[in-house]
Order: structure tokens, then sequence, then C-alpha cells
């Protein structure tokens, strides 16, 4: 028994480090690239936490925004539930920004674990809140901040 147990481990391990690594890859990569000067855009590092609306869970939340074309932007989201387990997801978004507030939505598909999710919200450049909801049944709130000057 013991013998399976590490193998599952390792699998485990193996299927999360991509998703863990491409994270950490565009975390440092947009804080090396911005270093948060261009605040006049969503796009950049954010940090916040997530709620469930339909139970007590919470934890810690970390996205990165990225550009990719005119009115398109890739959330790079970094969640955290009973704090250590994490899990790591990108969303494609439509973005439209009107006077200094961006409005976002967007879906993807979560596999078998999470089904079919999307969230929507707005953001300025300090700030972004969104509601999000899966065909699981499970839905909830993003906030997210810029971060500190402070390493995460």
């Amino acid at each position: 028994m013991p013998a399976i147990k590490k193998i599952i481990m390792s699998m485990g391990i193996m299927f999360m480090l991509p998703g863990c690594v491409g994270f950490h890859y565009q975390w440092n990569h947009a804080k090396g690239r911005t270093q948060q000067v261009k605040q006049k855009s969503i796009e950049g590092l954010w940090t916040g936490s997530w709620q469930s609306a339909k139970s007590s869970h919470r934890g810690k939340l970390r996205c990165v925004i990225r550009k990719t074309s005119p009115d398109s932007y890739a959330f790079f989201y970094r969640a955290t539930w009973a704090r250590f387990i994490t899990g790591n997801f990108r969303i494609n978004c439509i973005v439209n920004s009107d006077q200094g507030t961006w409005r976002f939505s967007g879906t993807k598909d979560l596999g078998i674990l999470g089904g079919k999710f999307s969230h929507s919200g707005t953001g300025s450049a300090t700030a972004i809140r969104a509601e999000y909801k899966s065909e699981k049944g499970e839905g909830g709130i993003f906030t997210l901040s810029r971060p500190d000057a402070s390493p995460h």
C-alpha cells in the first residue's frame, strides 16, 4: 500500500506543478516588466481573496492580468483554500473601459471537477470586484487590490 500512496502523491504533484510554475512565471514576469507603474490600466498584479456565497469557504487570491488583444485580457489566478491547498487557472475575458472603469466577463471549462466557470466584474486602477459561478452550483465573490511593495 505505501508504494501506491507514493505513486498517487507523485502523480498529484506532477499535475499541479505545471499550473504552479505557469502562475509564478506570469507573476514574476509581470512584476519585472511593469513594476506596477502602469496603474492607469487593469493590467498587472493583484492580490485579495475569494469567498463562497454558498458556504463559508474563503481563501487568498492572486491574479496577473495581461492584455492579449485590444479588448481581450488573460486573467491568471492562483487561489488558496484550507490554508494550504492551491489551484491555478487562466480565464480569457473581454474587457471594456469607460473613463477609468473596466468591465469584464469570461468563461472557462474547468473540467470534470469544476465544470463551466464564469466570472464578471468591474475594476479600477486600484480595485477589482467580481462575481463567479460554476455549473456545479458554486458561486461567490473575488475582491482584489494592487499588492503593496512587499514580496509575495
